[in-house]
């Protein structure tokens, strides 16, 4: 049993697959607004870029249920975001899953240092995911999610709103940044 918390422990966290030394630099550009909302005065920018895994710590909190659910708590998964929104990103996950993995789910709060559009300060917001079976994947499971997030400092009065995945590390990210 204790290989077993192993490996769904391994596999839920992403710390088996992980290479940091992949990460690559972005260039700067400016960003010109896709949309402008002229009533509101808030201008929409297109984001993308890809969401790589830096490293994970051991879950916090720990449990299987006699019905077959694993439940995962308080579980610190550092990334680093690439593209046009660049910078560390630590995500407090809480994750669920049959202990089987044939899916999975997460959510919970994330926070980040970043730069976007040559602007750098923080952001911080909410996360979930939603991961199914998929043996071509590193691990077997499939991710794809969203992330809400609100900017400080620099990106005060900035939201963000992405979409990650589907697939593995390094995921893809799309969204829109909405700059007031």
């Amino acid at each position: 049993m204790k290989n077993i918390y192993g490996v769904v422990i391994a596999s839920a966290l992403a710390t088996a697959c992980a290479d940091p030394s992949g990460l690559t630099s972005s260039s700067h550009r400016d960003l010109q607004p896709v949309a402008r909302a002229s009533s509101a005065g808030i201008a929409k920018y297109a984001i993308s870029g890809t969401i790589s895994f830096v490293g994970g710590g051991a879950p916090g909190q720990v449990r299987t249920t006699p019905s077959g659910q694993c439940f995962f708590g308080n579980v610190q998964v550092v990334d680093h975001l690439e593209g046009d929104v660049v910078g560390p990103i630590t995500f407090d996950e809480n994750e669920r899953a049959p202990c089987d993995f044939s899916h999975l789910t997460g959510s919970g709060p994330f926070t980040a240092d970043v730069t976007w559009n040559g602007r750098s300060g923080s952001i911080a917001g909410q996360w979930e995911t939603n991961c199914v079976a998929d043996a071509s994947q590193p691990i077997g499971l499939s991710c794809d999610g969203t992330m809400n997030a609100r900017g400080s400092g620099g990106l005060d009065g900035v939201q963000f709103h992405l979409k990650w995945g589907p697939g593995w590390y390094p995921f893809p990210y799309t969204g829109t940044a909405f700059s007031s």
